[in-house]
């Protein structure tokens, strides 16, 4: 098995590619932060707990939860926070939420604070290439589509790009990943043999949900995720988008980890 730190490993030949499936939170766009604190806030934690957890989710909960639905996690996180440090547990100042209500406080919260979010390292760059090889291109989200009209605000560049966006409310997905619908229906609407995608997610959950739709799978994993879940079951791993060689995938003019390199070089002849 290659190193995790490589950008291509494993001894599956890959199919050439037809069109480009992404995730969007913490794919293109660096949302998982700004949930976390969105999540911490609709909880109302106590104080020493909010301090003791320093705007962050455990990551025991976190890596359980990406890529979900909210109707899926909701129940997850409260279930959580009840066993591990008595949140709601019905005692004076410490209510009971249910999941919807914690689905719909932490989407309020979260639209607040994503009003100024940014792409992730090499998103902006990857999407240009793929624009300029005539690639199609799809977001295939859980996020709901309110939240993702706020997201799209300062990021309209990356958007405007995508022949189609999949939400996780559309009618059409009726289940959630890890499940392959979110992607069927994106290559559906694009026109692609799934077997011609190619996704791009930060999730074992996205990655699965990929990998079931039949799509090869390129994954850029927190870098707190089990490196070694990934590299066994996506095709590509990456630190980030600025390491995706496109001629592996027999897609030309999008190896952003040979431009990338010769910027740095060309930065310090400066």
């Amino acid at each position: 098995m290659a190193s995790q730190h490589h950008p291509l490993h494993g001894g599956t030949p890959r199919r050439n590619v037809s069109a480009v499936l992404f995730d969007l939170d913490g794919t293109l766009l660096d949302t998982e932060s700004l949930s976390d604190v969105a999540m911490l806030r609709a909880l109302k934690l106590r104080e020493d707990l909010a301090q003791e957890l320093n705007g962050k989710l455990p990551w025991e909960l976190k890596s359980r939860i990406l890529g979900m639905r909210g109707s899926e996690w909701s129940p997850i996180v409260i279930k959580y926070f009840l066993s591990t440090y008595g949140v709601g547990d019905g005692t004076p100042g410490n209510d009971v939420m249910s999941p919807s209500k914690l689905w719909g406080t932490w989407e309020d919260n979260l639209s607040e604070l994503c009003e100024d979010v940014k792409p992730m390292k090499g998103a902006r760059s990857l999407v240009k290439a793929f624009a300029a090889s005539g690639l199609p291109m799809a977001i295939a989200t859980s996020s709901q589509q309110d939240a993702v009209e706020v997201k799209r605000i300062k990021n309209e560049d990356i958007f405007s790009a995508m022949g189609v966006i999949v939400t996780g409310d559309d009618p059409a997905v009726r289940r959630g990943k890890p499940n392959p619908d979110i992607f069927l229906e994106a290559a559906a609407r694009l026109g692609v043999d799934p077997s011609e995608c190619l996704v791009f997610e930060d999730s074992m959950t996205g990655v699965l949900a990929g990998k079931a739709a039949g799509c090869q799978v390129v994954a850029i994993p927190d870098p707190r995720s089990d490196k070694v879940e990934f590299l066994q079951t996506a095709d590509c791993v990456l630190r980030s988008l600025e390491e995706f060689n496109g001629s592996a995938f027999g897609i030309e003019g999008a190896n952003l980890k040979t431009s990338t390199a010769k910027k740095r070089r060309n930065s310090r002849r400066d």
